[in-house]
Order: C-alpha cells, then structure tokens, then sequence
C-alpha cells in the first residue's frame, strides 16, 4: 500500500466520504523525501564535502574564475520512492549555487547563469581532489565546499500553505476545492496523526519534493506570471527538486524547481533555480 491509499483509507475509517478523502489526497495532499541528520532514515547523500564528476566535466562555474558552490549530491538509488515523483532509479544528483549572486538576479532567466544541477549516471563518478581557484573571492569568504555530512532520507507528508490562510486570502480556485471538501480539517488533522513529526521548516539537509518552502511569494507565483498560467496549473506542472539551506549564507534558502515531464526524461538541465533571502 503506498502513502496516499494509506491515507484514503483511513479516511474511510473515519466515516469521510470516498471521493471526498481522494480528492484531498489528489489535490492538496503530497510526499516529499527529508535527507537530513535524523539517523533515522536510509543513507541517500552528503552534505558539503567534495563532488564526484563524470569524468571530463569540469565544475561548473559562472565564467572563467568564478566557479559556483558545491552544495551536496543525492543517491538517487538509495533514495525512497514516491508515486508520482519520477526520480532516476541510479546515479546522483549534484547541486551547485552561487547563491550571493543568484538572490541579487533580475529575472528568473537571469538567475539561472548562477546555479547547476549535474545528473551523474551511476558508477561514472571521480572524486574532485582539488577546488578550483575562485578569482572573485580574494578573502575566500565564499567557500566553495562545506564540511562533508551524511544525510539520511525518510518520507514525509506536505500540505500547502494556503490551508492555514484567512478564506479572504484564498484564490478563487482555492475557496472552490475548500466547498468540496467539508471535511478538510478533519482530514488535515489525519496526516499528523499517521505521519507525526512533520516538520513544516526546510531544516539541515535536502528537501525533494512536496511543495515549496518559502518565505516570500512561492516561485510558483512566478512562473504563473511569467507563463500566464494559474499558479495552480504551475503547481500541477513543477516540482520541487531540492530545497536546502544554504551554508556560509545566513537567511538564505537555495530550491531547484523543475516539471514533471523533465524529471521523468532526465532533463536536469531543465531546472531551474529560486535563489531567497528570507529575511
């Protein structure tokens, strides 16, 4: 049984209706993967430490002498699956962020010169021995690499924010799905009663999955402005790759968004970066 028809289930213990719990579970309800310190969960990553390259590619950078952060990678083979989030079955997932430069960019298209994620098939990795020189730092109080943690995976559930709004804050689609779902507080309640713990806060490690973490207008707001979708079509079309705090940078939280349709291909070029100053 997988975490939504667990969910559905007991529902209908509790007396909701069928369509009624299903509809919650399909429109509000998500599973996220938390790669953390917890030593609670499967191995799946580090935190910091030296990246391992395909050979021949050379970390990425802005431009010549302005190579980017090494934030940590992701075993995706180790990591635990979610319907619904198509991550590769092998091979790692490296994040790189210039997260100064990347908070400070005009545009979304602009902020992307300033982030990388690297797919890794597996078993093509070699450990970097040496950090490249970074001309633009000559105080060196950028690192480029963090001390090196593991980071342990487990499975968490993830409700949107807006659940928590004033119903005169709530869209239009928003205040509709609400009428249709009598029993949401209820049902809100059930998801902390079967996964208890739930932390609400991006934490110490990766976040993959769920729904975004953010401070200040969800970057899914964003992409509806740009697209001139709704946001909830943009929320039914991207996913959050990886959240994470940044270290060396304080306030400052790094995501990569990317659609459904390019996580199933292994389009990881496709991601895109939503750099935040949450102060």
């Amino acid at each position: 049984m997988n975490h939504r028809d667990r969910f559905v289930g007991a529902a209908g213990e509790l007396g909701v209706p069928a369509d009624e719990a299903a509809l919650f579970a399909d429109e509000l309800l998500r599973f996220r993967v938390r790669a953390g310190d917890r030593a609670d969960g499967v191995l799946a990553g580090r935190f910091g430490g030296m990246p391992r390259l395909p050979a021949g590619v050379p970390w990425p950078s802005v431009g010549p002498g302005a190579p980017m952060a090494y934030m940590g990678n992701l075993n995706c083979a180790a990591l635990p699956r979610i319907a619904g989030l198509a991550l590769p079955a092998t091979g790692e997932l490296l994040f790189f962020l210039d997260a100064s430069s990347a908070v400070e960019a005009c545009s979304i298209a602009d902020e992307q010169k300033f982030a990388r994620v690297v797919y890794v098939p597996g078993g093509e990795g070699e450990e970097v021995t040496e950090i490249p020189p970074n001309e633009y730092d000559e105080y060196g109080e950028e690192p480029l690499v963090g001390p090196e943690r593991e980071l342990f995976a487990s499975v968490e559930p993830d409700l949107p924010d807006w659940l928590d709004r004033p119903a005169e804050w709530r869209s239009d689609f928003e205040k509709d799905l609400i009428t249709r779902l009598p029993h949401h507080k209820e049902l809100s309640a059930l998801v902390d009663r079967l996964w208890p713990g739930r932390i609400p806060w991006i934490g110490d490690g990766f976040l993959i999955g769920g729904y975004s973490n953010s401070a200040q207008d969800s970057p899914e707001t964003g992409l509806a402005q740009k697209s001139g979708k709704a946001e909830h079509e943009v929320l039914r079309e991207w996913v959050p790759l990886a959240q994470f705090a940044v270290p060396h940078e304080e306030y400052t939280n790094g995501r990569f968004l990317i659609r459904h349709e390019d996580l199933a291909a292994g389009r990881f070029d496709k991601a895109l970066s939503f750099c935040e100053f949450t102060e």
